[in-house]
């Protein structure tokens, strides 16, 4: 167990798990356009909700890729190591 659980989950029924111990995500810009960026969560991270603008999404155990895929908008969550994220459209 890397401590880490990313969950995917789009209306198309795509539904991945990985286990992981880190998750890099792209986040949306504010309405002013300031905070657009990546953002990295591993064990530990403070639980919040985050909104999501169109880019790349990429789990990892020790620094290796175990899964990546663009995101096209959305959110994710981070609540007890599990990383949610629910996007309309998810390309791997």
């Amino acid at each position: 167990m890397s401590g880490l659980t990313l969950k995917i989950v789009t209306p198309e029924g795509t539904d991945k798990t990985v286990d992981c111990d880190s998750v890099i995500l792209w986040m949306a810009a504010d309405e002013k356009g300031r905070g657009e960026g990546s953002i990295g969560i591993r064990k530990g991270h403070t639980n919040t909700v985050i909104a999501l603008g169109n880019g790349p999404i990429t789990a990892g155990i020790n620094g290796k890729a175990v899964f990546s895929g663009q995101t096209q908008g959305g959110f994710a969550t981070v609540f007890e190591n599990v990383v949610t994220v629910v996007t309309p459209h998810l390309t791997i």
